[in-house]
């Protein structure tokens, strides 16, 4: 449940740290120690070192001039949905087990 909740509001920081062309928060100090102190927070969860290293990318692409911020925030949005996804049907699954284990007691 955790990294569902990361995942969602992930959203809202990548959106502030890549806000669509008003203004790109990529070097943003207060950005950047929020995405730290997730990954001090949540050391063990791929997903969310995942979302971290493809911001780092999607940041130094947008720096050098190979995307735009519009196109860096679509990627990460696609990434961060589709991560979103696998775990709400990794607990579905752990539902159904768990379920199942009670039913045949």
């Amino acid at each position: 449940m955790k990294t569902i909740t990361f995942l969602i509001l992930s959203t809202l920081l990548f959106s502030y740290s890549l806000n669509a062309e008003e203004k790109n928060y990529c070097n943003d100090p207060d950005a950047n120690m929020q995405w730290e102190a997730l990954i001090q927070e949540h050391p063990d969860d791929m997903q969310i070192h995942a979302l971290h290293a493809l911001r780092l990318g999607l940041c130094f692409k947008v720096d050098k001039g190979d995307l735009t911020v519009s196109q860096a925030t679509e990627i990460f949005e696609n990434m961060r949905s589709s991560l979103i996804d696998v775990k709400v049907r990794e607990r579905e699954k752990e539902f159904e087990e768990t379920e199942k284990k009670e039913k045949d007691l």
